[in-house]
């Protein structure tokens, strides 16, 4: 869908009827309400007469004007403060105008948006009750395996469908300007309530969180010496994809949220993210170079790392202390930090990172050697196919050879300044002596990337990534504006209220960032247009002789 002649309503005009006539026109444009419509539609009993349409367009205004997502707030904003051209094109029947009027408008309200949750609630524990953890047992409903994965499906193709109609605004031009680079992360989504109580025994409130650190995979709370850890807050985990830009042009559209998913912290990371990939894919964004922190690189190979590249996606990591230098082997050749390079490589080279992060070498040389690792990679001979499959040769062979190596007999003239193998194998593994080798996509998978580790390259398509989604999830926890971070703003209690609330955050974010972008945009192009022109006080045909 493309978003040209859409405009984005000015902050601070909740109650102008077009920015209802905006809000609506997206909330059509997820299909989401038609959505939950059928998923609600009964053959028998009295007609619901709130629309979900209307719940949810009035969640949307009220996360565009940076107010709290309160059900009172809905309520009086539906019942109370809209225009009657406002309530009829959400199909709003009658007024509050007494506190009566407005109590049976808020069960109304309540009921709509509760029944909009249970279509897609993945969580069979009870909320908004402490209660001990045989009586949390007892009150939980049955739900098999099977139907908590269906629910969590229902519920993340709804949140996305309204994260996708924000991107919908972007123009044809905004959204070919998009190449595919995807930064990914998980942060946490602070929880209307207090965790389990140590000195009552009692659970939490909304037991659908969990406790969430900084350290670690962000559910640990204690450290390996048994130490509490610190910054732990009650929380649900938020797994985000978000836009990119390719280090170097000039920005060609805003970094805006693509997927979302939410868990428990810490709860299959790698998996979430497949399943938030999965999605964006699925609606039509081109796949790329990926950005991804350490808690992904640790993921399982089959959960995380195969998934996305079969996805279309190439992984930008970052390692670990205990998974730094030769990862994997495969027919001789190293897996070294990613790459796979000639097994004559030397020691020191190949150490390189864990010699940097234990201060045993400065950084001057630590470039210097991860520079040096350059003619050790192998060539890419063919693939990767349709399969993953990768066809290598040494680094030692073809016409134009990076290494001598005395195993390579062509590669032994000219004697020039190429690298010299001194220490050739006694006993040449598969890599020295056939022209290629084939490399199976599963071999090494966890830690495969395609751009060399630490090369100028990789550092600056990582930093940018990682500052893109660090920065997205910066912007839509500011106080000032959807504040994420702030529980007491969106009170509702459950795994599938949260994602609903997350998800309108983060289009009200998108909104915003595609008007600032395109603010910035016309004031770039205003100042190149009406930049004076130079003026110039001497010609050179004032002096032309006469003829």
């Amino acid at each position: 869908m493309d978003g040209c002649g859409l405009d984005i309503p000015e902050p601070s005009r909740l109650l102008d009827e077009e920015t209802v006539v905006f809000a609506a026109a997206l909330i059509d444009r997820s299909a989401a309400a038609d959505q939950a419509e059928a998923a609600l539609a009964r053959r028998t009993g009295r007609r619901r007469s709130l629309p979900v349409r209307a719940v949810l367009a009035a969640l949307l205004l009220l996360a565009m004007d940076d107010r709290p997502l309160h059900l009172t707030r809905v309520t009086e904003l539906l019942f109370r403060r809209l225009s009657p051209a406002s309530r009829a094109l959400l199909g709003i029947t009658g007024t509050a105008p007494d506190r009566r009027a407005f109590l049976a408008a808020y069960r109304r309200v309540r009921y709509c948006f509760h029944l909009i949750c249970s279509a897609g609630d993945p969580s069979p524990l009870p909320k908004n009750r402490c209660l001990t953890p045989q009586d949390l047992t007892a009150a939980s409903r049955p739900m098999a395996p099977e139907e908590a994965t269906a629910a969590r499906g229902r519920l993340e193709i709804f949140i996305n469908a309204l994260i996708e109609a924000s991107v919908s605004v972007l123009s044809s031009s905004e959204r070919a300007a998009f190449d595919g680079c995807t930064g990914l992360d998980a942060t946490a989504v602070p929880l209307f309530s207090r965790g389990p109580s140590r000195r009552t025994g009692l659970s939490a409130s909304d037991p659908d969180g969990g406790w969430y650190v900084r350290e670690g995979d962000h559910r640990d709370t204690e450290d390996h010496t048994g130490k509490r850890r610190t910054r732990i807050s009650w929380a649900l985990e938020a797994t985000i994809a978000t836009m990119a830009q390719a280090p170097g042009p000039v920005p060609g559209h805003p970094n805006l949220a693509l997927g979302l998913a939410l868990t428990r912290p810490g709860e299959d990371p790698g998996g979430t993210g497949t399943r938030v990939l999965a999605s964006v894919t699925t609606r039509g964004h081109k796949p790329g170079p990926l950005g991804a922190d350490r808690a992904y690189t640790a993921a399982r190979p089959g959960s995380f790392h195969l998934p996305v590249r079969a996805l279309g996606y190439s992984p930008v990591m970052d390692y670990r202390i205990d998974q730094l230098g030769i990862q994997a082997n495969s027919g001789g050749a190293l897996l070294v930090e990613g790459t796979w390079y000639c097994p004559a490589m030397p020691a020191p080279l190949i150490e390189a990172t864990t010699g940097y992060r234990a201060r045993q070498i400065s950084r001057e040389l630590y470039d210097a050697r991860i520079t040096a690792r350059s003619p050790y990679h192998l060539k890419r001979k063919d693939g990767p196919d349709y399969d993953g499959y990768q066809r290598l040769s040494c680094p030692a062979t073809g016409s134009h050879p990076a290494l001598i190596c005395p195993l390579r007999e062509a590669s032994l003239t000219p004697r020039d300044g190429r690298a010299k193998i001194l220490d050739a194998p006694a006993d040449p593994p598969r890599i020295c002596r056939q022209s290629a080798i084939t490399i199976a996509p599963d071999v090494g998978a966890r830690h495969r990337q395609d751009l060399p580790f630490a090369s100028p390259a990789w550092q600056d398509s990582y930093a940018t990534m990682r500052n893109t989604i660090e920065g997205l999830n910066g912007y839509v926890k500011d106080p000032a504006h959807e504040a994420l971070a702030q529980p007491a703003r969106r009170r509702v209690r459950g795994i599938a209220a949260c994602a609903l609330f997350t998800a309108l955050l983060l289009m009200a974010a998108n909104l915003r960032k595609i008007r600032a972008y395109r603010a910035m945009t016309a004031e770039s192009r205003a100042s190149n247009t009406t930049r004076r022109k130079r003026r110039r006080r001497v010609r050179l045909s004032d002096y032309q002789p006469d003829a």
